[in-house]
């Protein structure tokens, strides 16, 4: 709707619209205003959700401004109820009725007369209940109650009873029940020492079971912290140490090897070297050997062979050579002498045979002279290499000899080549060897430190023994199982399940901790007892079969009484004459109690209805002849309806037309219906005011009346706004408006046009 700013209200204020204008929603959001949350007696009132922005200036009998819903709401500050308000100040919808009626009535009556007549009609249906009877005055008979028919059946079983009692005399049913009571007693003697002797046996399965069970869990709880000690653990550590300290006894036995190996390998280095040097010296020896000796020791063996064949052939030939020469000699001689051809041919002859023959000789001569210059720098060469020798042969065999002597010295040097080979091998295996023992010790070491940390045992003896620890608390366990498997048995496969199982059996068996204290349970004292138990109930079953008879009376009075009885009471039992007295007079106290409260019930109420009529007739001080109610109305019909009455019977409004005729409220027409109740809210808001004035808040309150009604009716409002009354008219009717056009146009009528949304 469109802000229209602060309206300033008269007396007599129209507020005037179309339909859908915003008329109800803004008498809506005043009633919100005036009343803040008190507004569940105004039906169909949130059709808008949100709060009305915006205030209500009221002035009190004083002059003093209160603005509303800041300083609170119309109920708090007038002292109206939400009722109140919404049956006599705001009429919403043109609905002039009154809601809830005759309860309105009697609550305003009782607010303007300081009666209590809704409190006196709850004090009476409180003195029904309690005395469990109805208006009439008779026991009511309702569902899972049914006190008449239990009072008429406590009656006919009171005399069942008396005649029943008069029977057991004369048949001396006393004496049976006599015996049979010793007999019970008897029994429950010997019921009570068994009970307690399974009383002494349940509290001492409690103390075993409970000291098994404190153990069996202190034994887990220290098994607990004991889980990571193991036997494999042990064994491992047991094992570890074990192989380490073999392994570190065996890393040391190579270590001494290896320090050994290495001495030698060493000694065998320094050996190695001492014979390369040695074997450099022969090496270079023998190269120069091979390079310088033998080469000219291999031409003089050649070349000797060939001057030894040379030489064999000048043996040979030197007697030829010899007779050549002389017979040369000779020959030249006889040519000398005897010169002729034959001497000068022999001379020739023979002096080319001698001449060959010198020449063979020379030549032999000086090849022997040249091999013995080479032998002589073969001697040389080899007096160098401390190889001198006297001829060919020594030669040789000191060649030979230097020979062996180097194939031996090379021998040596790769014998011990082989042996350093062989500890530089050796040394490399045992280096191997100690490195994996190392990483094994290492490894080893490794799983230790891990069971250590695990374990937080410093030491295998440590291990051992909390090892120990744990072997016993696990022992303890399987004993104090076995212990509460023998007491309480097994309920489940789970071990778990099962403790959880005792837990609650030990809990159940608790109660007998402090049960026949001194007492110690025996089984052949409870065979014994059972045995005596059973004798004494075979005689009391002989002697209730004499009494059966008189048993199945009892037992259908019992059951009887018990259905008739409160049943908040304890059960009653009806097995002997002495119970039959006690349900007799059970029975008794049962009606006396009831019809004794009921007389008082009564006698109480009739008091209070007494009071209570005196109370209704005064709710007709609101209405009657002389009321204000029926001179408003009168006033407004004009005479046509003289007195409004209230009729306490019914709970409604009559009236009476001039004529005598009195009619329903109900039966009016819908403007004279208006009529009336527009009179009654005028009325009743004076009373409850005490003669203060207020306002009303009106929507087209006159929409059935004639025009002529209408004059009057709103003459009625003009009067109760010059008596001080302000009055909030909203309409949409033109001929409202133009019924206080005048005023409007004098200014005794504050005008308000509702601005629609949409204009």
């Amino acid at each position: 709707m469109p802000n229209i700013g602060r309206i300033w209200l008269g007396s007599f204020n129209l507020f005037f619209g179309r339909n859908e204008d915003g008329k109800t929603l803004t008498i809506d959001a005043l009633v919100k205003l005036l009343l803040g949350r008190n507004i569940r007696d105004f039906e169909h009132i949130d059709r808008v959700g949100e709060n009305p922005e915006g205030y209500v200036i009221i002035e009190d009998d004083k002059g003093k401004e209160i603005k509303l819903p800041e300083k609170g709401n119309l109920t708090k500050v007038a002292g109206l109820t939400p009722s109140e308000c919404r049956n006599i100040f705001v009429i919403r919808n043109s609905d002039l009725s009154i809601a809830h009626e005759s309860e309105f009535y009697t609550n305003v009556t009782d607010r303007l007369t300081g009666l209590r007549t809704e409190k006196i009609s709850k004090i009476k249906e409180i003195l029904r209940d309690l005395s469990k009877i109805t208006p009439s005055g008779i026991f009511r008979d309702i569902k899972d109650e049914k006190l008449k028919t239990r009072i008429e059946n406590a009656k006919d079983l009171t005399g069942k009873i008396e005649g029943l009692a008069q029977e057991i005399t004369e048949e001396g049913f006393d004496e049976l029940e006599e015996e049979s009571v010793k007999l019970r007693e008897k029994i429950d003697g010997i019921m009570q020492k068994t009970e307690n002797l399974e009383d002494a046996r349940r509290r001492e399965t409690y103390e075993k079971g409970k000291r098994a069970l404190d153990e069996l869990k202190g034994a887990l709880e220290k098994l607990k912290d004991l889980q990571v000690y193991t036997e494999g653990g042990e064994q491992l550590w047991r094992d570890s140490e074990r192989d380490v300290q073999t392994w570190n006894e065996e890393r040391k036995a190579l270590l001494t090897d290896l320090r050994e190996n290495e001495k030698k390998f060493k000694e065998t280095s320094e050996k190695i070297r001492e014979k390369e040097r040695d074997f450099g010296v022969f090496e270079e020896r023998k190269k120069k050997l091979d390079d310088e000796v033998k080469p000219e020791l291999t031409i003089y063996d050649r070349k000797n062979e060939e001057l030894a064949s040379q030489e064999k052939m000048a043996k040979h030939l030197a007697p030829i050579g010899l007779t050549s020469a002389i017979l040369f000699g000779i020959s030249l001689l006889g040519s000398i002498v005897k010169p002729s051809l034959l001497f000068h041919v022999c001379a020739t002859f023979f002096s080319i045979l001698t001449a060959i023959w010198m020449v063979f000789r020379v030549r032999f001569g000086i090849r022997k002279a040249q091999l013995e210059r080479t032998l002589k720098r073969i001697k040389l060469t080899l007096s160098k290499f401390e190889l001198s020798a006297e001829n060919i042969e020594e030669i040789h065999a000191n060649i030979q000899k230097f020979t062996d002597k180097y194939r031996k010295k090379l021998e040596e040097l790769e014998e011990v080549t082989r042996d350093k080979e062989f500890l530089e091998r050796d040394i490399e295996k045992l280096r191997e060897r100690i490195l994996r023992i190392r990483e094994r010790i290492r490894d080893t070491k490794g799983k230790m430190d891990g069971l250590r940390i695990e374990s937080g045992a410093a030491s295998l003896r440590g291990y051992t023994k909390k090892l120990k620890l744990k072997q016993k608390h696990g022992k303890s366990k399987e004993q104090q199982t076995r212990i509460l498997e023998n007491l309480l048995g097994v309920k489940a496969k789970s071990f778990e399940e099962n403790i959880s199982y005792w837990n609650g059996e030990i809990k159940d068996l608790e109660e007998y901790k402090d049960k026949a204290k001194g007492m110690e349970y025996n089984e052949k004292t409870v065979s014994k007892l059972k045995g005596e138990e059973k004798s004494c109930n075979k005689k009391l079953e002989e002697l209730e079969v004499k009494m059966s008879r008189f048993q199945k009376s009892l037992e259908e009075i019992e059951r009887e009484a018990n259905k008739i009885l409160p049943l908040e009471a304890d059960y009653l039992h009806c097995k002997t004459s002495v119970d039959l007295e006690a349900v007799r007079d059970k029975l008794r106290e049962f009606i006396n109690e009831n019809e004794t409260s009921k007389g008082t019930a009564l006698g109480v109420i009739r008091i209070f209805e007494e009071m209570e009529k005196e109370e209704k007739e005064k709710v007709s001080q609101l209405f009657g002849r002389d009321s204000s109610v029926s001179k408003y109305f009168k006033a407004i019909t004009e005479g046509l309806y003289q007195e409004v009455a209230f009729s306490q019977e019914i709970g409604k409004i009559k009236v009476r037309r001039k004529d005598g005729v009195i009619l329903e409220a109900e039966k009016l027409s819908g403007g004279a219906y208006d009529q009336l109740y527009l009179s009654i809210r005028l009325a009743l808001g004076e009373k409850l005011l005490k003669g203060k004035k207020g306002f009303f808040i009106m929507d087209d309150p006159f929409v059935k009346a004639d025009p002529d009604r209408l004059e009057r009716q709103i003459e009625m409002l003009r009067k109760i706004s010059e008596l001080g009354w302000q009055v909030l008219y909203f309409s949409a009717k033109g001929e409202v408006k133009e019924a206080l056009e005048e005023d409007i146009e004098k200014g005794a009528i504050n005008h308000v046009e509702i601005q629609s949304i949409f204009s």
